[in-house]
């Protein structure tokens, strides 16, 4: 009998410790979320322009090559001017990474230029270093980056773990992965 007294005397005691508790989790929980929101890097990966054909070991975009990257360059400064004006400042990329060859530096140029930026240039030897770079230097920050058809895979692998493939005439195939600080990169493909 003494027993269930004393069950009963307790019981008031804790439940009023378990609500804070509770509360205080779920809040932790949200500013998790919260965090994971806004620190997450948004990667823009695209392979260069259609090229000229010809000799040239580095040669420039073609007229088809150069009506792309303008292509490139408008839909990525529309993406930065939809977005709700009572939201959230509007900016475009924070930064842009090309390759050393003239190709991926002319498929950048358009957008570079209207949005007063200048190209990183990565060489080829230390691309595969660009996804560390860029999860260090740019978290939270919106990123294009210019490859090649090799070196495109890549770089979407490194960022997010995700296997992907482009065919050697595959030119118009845009990449944008998705690098949240806690929870798991997504990649979305889409076509340009």
């Amino acid at each position: 009998m003494n027993r269930d007294l004393d069950k009963m005397r307790r019981r008031p005691f804790f439940f009023p410790l378990v609500v804070p508790v509770l509360v205080f989790l779920g809040l932790v929980v949200a500013a998790a979320w919260l965090f994971d929101a806004r620190a997450t890097t948004v990667v823009f990966v695209v392979r260069h322009a259609e090229n000229e054909t010809g000799v040239d070991p580095d040669p420039g975009l073609s007229v088809d090559g150069r009506e792309r990257a303008a292509r490139l360059a408008k839909m990525l400064l529309q993406a930065r001017d939809n977005e709700p004006v009572g939201s959230s400042p509007r900016r475009g990329l924070d930064a842009i990474f090309v390759s050393e060859l003239r190709r991926t530096e002319q498929t950048a140029e358009p957008l570079a230029t209207a949005m007063g930026l200048s190209s990183n240039v990565i060489t080829s030897a230390t691309w595969a270093s660009l996804a560390g770079k860029i999860k260090r230097e740019h978290r939270g920050e919106y990123v294009l980056a210019v490859g090649h058809a090799n070196t495109v895979p890549l770089l979407v692998e490194a960022l997010s773990g995700e296997k992907v493939s482009l065919r050697d005439d595959e030119y118009d195939a845009m990449f944008i992965v998705f690098v949240p600080q806690l929870s798991k990169a997504k990649v979305v493909r889409i076509r340009y």
